[in-house]
């Protein structure tokens, strides 16, 4: 009787064993599998490449609900992953990018891959606003001198890249905080979304004049080239795209410094849903944004942009925000909403309203589970 439980313990060992070996194969295979997606979706973009291997977010299925099963950072990037939201029986999991070195310098490359299982949830959000300093002209012409041929969009940039993929009913949502570039920064970044045809993700990005409360440091950067693509099946559903240059390319606008060619505009947003699980509340923020938009139009429209910063503040609050809406075409329902603003509380707080249904998905109201702060 010794040696039967002896021999059926010694089975039951290597079955353990055998399941955590095909395990382990299993995640390398899904990891090699990542990888060359990551590769081919920035194929020809190093900078890219090389900032997406920097962390990696894995959320699978563990014990019945979403679980960030892999969590990988490299200096300076860290996260943070508590257990639950403030609904703890909401089948979602939380995750807090934390950048330990403050913000990003002079070429500096910062991003991540994710990977959302079928069914499952994931919330990326941040803890403040990610800085970028001061562009490094020294180092760009150094860079430029040693890489002939290489383009100057190319060389020296500050780069955040971010690319996910969402498996069959799962459900991304990236919620940072705004991105505030300083006078002098040079910044791009790039994100693609794959989803499955039934995921489903919402990805709100959103920029800074810079530091407008010190000696009025208003859109003073050099350059800040913004991209976020969602592909379904390898079909693009959404390319959203913005370019902000110091130097204008049009001729009859070469001498206008880009402070003034934003007028009174201090933040720009872009808020993009796509999926079935988020359908009724793409539906909400398309009605809201029409009706915004009506009912501004009746009253001057964004007549307010090409006014004078200082001249808002005899002006009614709510006329400093102007909204639009594109619909997605079918298969895929979704909305893409675009801001204009004159202050981050304004967006901050309309985000706030809009999202709020996703509380009951999410675990905890977008943009305001930190208290409201």
């Amino acid at each position: 009787v010794a040696r039967a439980r002896v021999a059926v313990e010694r089975v039951a060992v290597g079955r353990v064993a055998v399941e955590r070996t095909l395990r382990c194969a299993s995640l390398r295979s899904r990891t090699t599998c990542e990888t060359a997606q990551m590769r081919r979706a920035f194929a020809g973009d190093p900078s890219a490449q090389r900032a997406c291997a920097i962390a990696a977010l894995d959320v699978t299925r563990a014990n019945g609900s979403s679980t960030v099963t892999r969590c990988y950072a490299e200096y300076p990037m860290k996260y943070l992953t508590p257990k639950r939201g403030i609904d703890g029986d909401c089948d979602c999991a939380w995750a807090y990018a934390v950048n330990m070195g403050g913000g990003l310098v002079s070429g500096d490359a910062s991003g991540t891959t994710i990977r959302v299982d079928d069914g499952c949830a994931l919330v990326l959000a941040t803890q403040g606003t990610q800085k970028v300093y001061k562009h490094n002209k020294r180092r760009w012409d150094e860079c430029e001198k040693a890489d002939e041929g290489v383009g100057r969009s190319g060389v020296g940039e500050t780069t955040s890249a971010l690319y996910a993929s969402v498996g069959d009913g799962g459900l991304l949502a990236l919620l940072p905080d705004p991105t505030q570039l300083f006078s002098g920064a040079v910044f791009r970044q790039t994100q693609t979304i794959d989803i499955h045809e039934n995921g489903s993700c919402v990805c709100v990005d959103w920029i800074t004049a810079g530091r407008v409360g010190y000696g009025n440091e208003r859109w003073a950067f050099e350059r800040a080239d913004v991209r976020t693509r969602v592909m379904a099946n390898d079909d693009p559903v959404v390319i959203e795209a913005t370019r902000l240059e110091a130097s204008s390319r049009d001729s009859l606008h070469a001498n206008v410094s880009l402070a003034l060619r934003m007028g009174a505009v201090n933040v720009f947003a872009s808020l993009i849903i796509v999926g079935s699980r988020v359908q009724d509340l793409a539906k909400s923020c398309g009605d809201w944004a029409c009706a915004s938009a009506t009912r501004h139009m009746a009253q001057g429209g964004a007549s307010w942009v090409r006014a004078s910063p200082d001249a808002l503040t005899q002006t009614d609050p709510r006329s400093t925000l102007f909204v639009t809406a594109s619909d997605l075409p079918l298969p895929y329902p979704g909305v893409v909403l675009r801001f204009f603003a004159a202050d981050s509380e304004s967006v901050l707080d309309v985000l706030r309203k809009l999202l709020a249904p996703l509380a009951s998905q999410l675990g905890a109201p977008p943009y305001d589970e930190r208290g409201g702060s």
